[in-house]
């Protein structure tokens, strides 16, 4: 079975970005990802858990999308 996810990390992304890879990621785990938008008055409200996987090995990090007015998503790009 997948490994326990290691402790939350932090990811800052430019307001303009609509991708950003997530690097540091354990083949063969399970993780969750959740949105804070924030800015100059303050962080919004968070957004929902997004759960994923890693695949077993040898394959380029995980990559999370960001699009307007849909939920974030993450996808393997192609080796």
């Amino acid at each position: 079975p997948p490994a326990a996810p290691p402790p939350a990390g932090v990811l800052t992304v430019p307001g303009e970005a609509r991708e950003a890879p997530l690097g540091g990621l354990r083949p063969w785990s399970r993780y969750r990802l959740r949105v804070l938008l924030f800015n100059g008055r303050g962080d919004g409200p968070p957004g929902k858990n997004v759960s994923f996987q890693t695949p077993e090995g040898g394959q380029r990090p995980p990559q999370f999308t960001s699009r307007p007015l849909r939920p974030p998503s993450v996808h393997n790009p192609p080796p």
